[in-house]
C-alpha cells in the first residue's frame, strides 16, 4: 500500500511540474486517509454517473437511492415498507427510483402490463426454498409456476370450497362464537353484570385462521382458539420474519441464523410437523386402497397429477406447498378480519348499516350463514370486505418483476431497460388519488352501484384492486380467503354486538389531523400489514345482540 501511495504522490508531482507548479509539494497522507479518499471519489463518481448519466437517470427519486436502496433498507428495518413507499410516490409521482436497479410504479397501464405476462420474471423471492424446494409463491420459473397452479387448482374451485364449508364454519366462526359464549357464561358465573366481555379480537382472529388452515391443509384443528395451543405460531412468525428480510435484503439469504438466531428451532418444528403429517396422510391413503380418506387441501395436493407431465409432487415439494398454505392462508385472512372489525368500530354508520343488512336477511340465529348462500344476499358486507382490503391491504408491501429483453416504455414516457426490477407497491396503488376519490376515507359504497357509481365505475375499481395480485400470478387461494372472512363476519355481526372499550384511545371522534378521518391504530409491515400493538390495541367489548339496533333502524 505504501508503494501505491508513493506512486500516486510521484504521479501527482509529475503532473504538477508539467502544469508549471514545480515547487508544489504533496503533504503527507496516511494510508487510511488515502483509502478513504479513493473510496469517496469512487462513490461520488458512481453517484454522479448513475444519477445523471445512467440508464435510469431520468427516473425521479432521491440521489442516495441511486447507489444504495436506503429507503427500502430503512423501512424494512422499521417494518413500514407500505407507508415508506407511499410517501416516496407522494413526493416523486407515479414512477420512483428506489434503488440502483429498482423502479416502483403505480400507473395501472404499467403494473397491469407487468403482471399480465410471464415475460416479466418474478424477483425478490427466487431461491427462497422450504425443504430445498421452491413453491408457487417463491419460484421465478414460469413453467414450474404453471405446473404448480395446475396441481393446486382443484383445491380452490368453488365446488371444492363449497364442499369444505362445513369444516370452515366449524373450525372458524362457530368456534369463535363458542369462545365468546364461554367468556360470557364465565362472567355470569362470577356474578359480574351486563353480559358483556372484553376480548382480544386480533389474537382470536389469528388463532381462528390457524385452526381453519390446520383443518384444511393438515387434517387437524390446531386448537389455538379453544385450547390455547400455540405450538405452530412461533415457528410461523419466525418464517415470516426470515422471509421478509430475504425478500427485501437478498444478501441475508445465506445468513438466516443472523436474522432470527433464536427462532430456527421453531422453524424446524413447523417443517418437521408438516413432514410427519404428509407421511401419515400418504400412509392412510395407501391403507385405504389408494382412495382418499379426507376431502381437504392436503388430500388434493397429495393426489394431484400434472396433466401434462403425469407427475406428482414429491415430499419436499409437498412440504413446501403445504407450509405456504400456513403462511399465505393465516396472516392475510386474520389481519383483514382485524382491520375490518376495527374500521367498523370507528365508522359506526357502516357498522350499523351492515348489521341491519345481515340481521334482516338472516334473522334465524339457529342457522349459520354460509358463503355459498350469503354472498349474493349480503352485497354491503361484500363491499365492506373489498373496501377494507383496499384501505389496509394485508399484502400491501407489493411484488417485483424483472424487465425482459427489449425493455419497456412506461406510461410516463420513461424507458426502463432490460434487467431492471419493477416494483408494484399495493398500498400506494390502493391510495392513489388518481384511482380513488378520498382514498383515506373508509367508504364501502365505492364498490357498489349507486347514484355515485355506475357499473363501469365499480368494474374499474375492482380491476385496480390488487390485494390478491393480478394476471398470471393471481393468488390461487383468494376464493378460500373470501369464504373464511365472509362467513366469519356474517355470523359474528348477526349474533353479537361489538363496541370499543371506553379506555381505548381510538374511536369515531378521535380524528387524525392529517386525513381528517378517524385515527387508525399503528401497523407493521413484515410479509403482511398487521396491527403493530395487538396486546394494546386489540381489545373490544362484545355481548349477545339485542333488539336495540333493530329498534333504532325501525325509527
Amino acid at each position: 500500500m505504501s508503494r501505491l501511495a508513493d506512486h500516486l504522490a510521484l504521479t501527482f508531482h509529475s503532473v504538477s511540474a508539467n502544469l508549471g507548479y514545480e515547487d508544489f509539494t504533496v503533504p503527507d497522507v496516511s494510508m487510511l486517509t488515502l483509502v478513504i479518499t479513493i473510496v469517496s471519489i469512487f462513490l461520488v463518481s458512481k453517484i454522479i454517473y448513475t444519477h445523471c448519466f445512467g440508464p435510469l437517470s431520468k427516473i425521479p427519486g432521491s440521489i442516495i437511492n441511486t447507489v444504495i436502496p436506503t429507503t427500502m433498507l430503512y423501512h424494512v428495518y422499521k417494518e413500514t415498507i407500505d407507508l415508506g413507499f407511499y410517501e416516496e410516490h407522494k413526493k416523486y409521482g407515479e414512477c420512483v427510483r428506489l434503488g440502483p436497479n429498482l423502479v416502483s410504479v403505480t400507473n395501472p397501464a404499467d403494473w397491469k402490463r407487468v403482471l399480465m405476462s410471464h415475460k416479466f420474471s418474478k424477483t425478490m423471492t427466487p431461491n427462497i426454498t422450504i425443504m430445498g424446494a421452491p413453491n408457487t409463491f417463491t419460484t421465478d420459473d414460469p413453467e414450474l409456476n404453471k405446473t404448480r397452479r395446475r396441481l393446486l387448482k382443484p383445491a380452490y374451485t368453488t365446488t371444492h370450497i363449497a364442499a369444505m364449508e362445513d369444516k370452515i364454519l366449524e373450525s372458524g366462526p362457530m368456534s369463535f362464537k363458542r369462545k365468546i359464549d364461554d367468556a360470557i357464561q364465565n362472567r355470569s358465573r362470577d356474578k359480574k353484570p351486563s353480559g358483556a366481555v372484553r376480548i382480544n379480537y386480533i389474537d382470536w382472529f389469528h388463532y381462528m385462521t390457524f385452526d381453519i388452515i390446520g383443518e384444511l391443509a393438515f387434517g387437524q384443528n390446531f386448537g389455538m382458539l379453544q385450547r390455547g395451543d400455540l405450538m405452530m405460531l412461533d415457528g410461523i412468525k419466525a418464517i415470516n420474519t426470515i422471509n421478509s428480510f430475504e425478500i427485501f435484503v437478498p444478501i441475508l439469504r445465506n445468513f438466516r441464523w443472523l436474522i432470527a438466531p433464536f427462532s430456527l428451532k421453531n422453524v424446524r418444528l413447523v417443517l418437521d410437523f408438516t413432514w410427519d403429517v404428509i407421511n401419515k396422510r400418504i400412509q392412510e391413503t395407501k391403507n385405504n386402497n389408494g382412495k382418499p380418506v379426507h376431502q381437504d387441501i392436503l388430500q388434493v395436493l397429495i393426489d394431484a397429477v400434472d396433466t401434462e407431465t403425469g407427475k406428482k409432487m414429491n415430499k419436499p415439494e409437498l412440504v413446501s406447498e403445504n407450509t405456504l398454505q400456513l403462511l399465505g392462508g393465516t396472516d392475510t385472512s386474520s389481519n383483514t378480519l382485524s382491520w375490518t372489525m376495527f374500521l367498523l368500530m370507528v365508522y359506526p354508520e357502516v357498522y350499523h348499516k351492515v348489521c341491519k343488512e345481515i340481521r334482516t336477511t338472516y334473522p334465524d340465529r339457529s342457522k349459520p350463514i354460509t358463503y355459498t348462500e350469503g354472498l349474493a344476499k349480503l352485497p354491503y358486507l361484500e363491499a365492506i370486505l373489498y373496501e377494507s382490503m383496499r384501505f389496509k391491504p394485508t399484502s400491501g408491501g407489493g411484488t417485483a418483476r424483472r424487465v425482459p429483453e427489449g425493455g419497456m416504455m412506461l406510461a410516463s414516457g420513461h424507458f426502463i431497460p432490460a434487467g431492471t426490477e419493477i416494483f408494484i407497491p399495493i398500498y400506494s396503488i390502493h391510495h392513489d388519488k388518481k384511482l380513488w376519490k378520498d382514498p383515506h376515507v373508509f367508504y364501502p359504497e365505492r364498490f357498489m352501484v349507486n347514484e355515485n357509481s355506475t357499473e363501469k365505475d365499480v368494474y374499474e375499481r375492482k380491476r385496480n384492486f390488487v390485494v390478491f395480485s393480478s394476471g398470471v400470478r393471481l393468488c390461487p387461494g383468494r376464493n378460500l380467503a373470501w369464504c373464511e372472512m365472509f362467513m366469519t363476519l356474517a355470523n359474528l355481526l348477526r349474533d353479537y354486538d361489538f363496541w370499543l372499550p371506553e379506555d381505548m384511545p381510538y374511536g369515531p371522534d378521535v380524528i387524525d389531523e392529517e386525513t381528517g378521518q378517524p385515527k387508525i391504530i399503528p401497523s407493521r409491515m413484515a410479509i403482511t400489514i398487521a396491527p403493530r400493538y395487538p396486546q394494546r390495541d386489540g381489545w373490544i367489548c362484545v355481548k349477545h345482540n339485542t333488539d336495540y339496533l333493530m329498534t333504532t333502524f325501525a325509527h
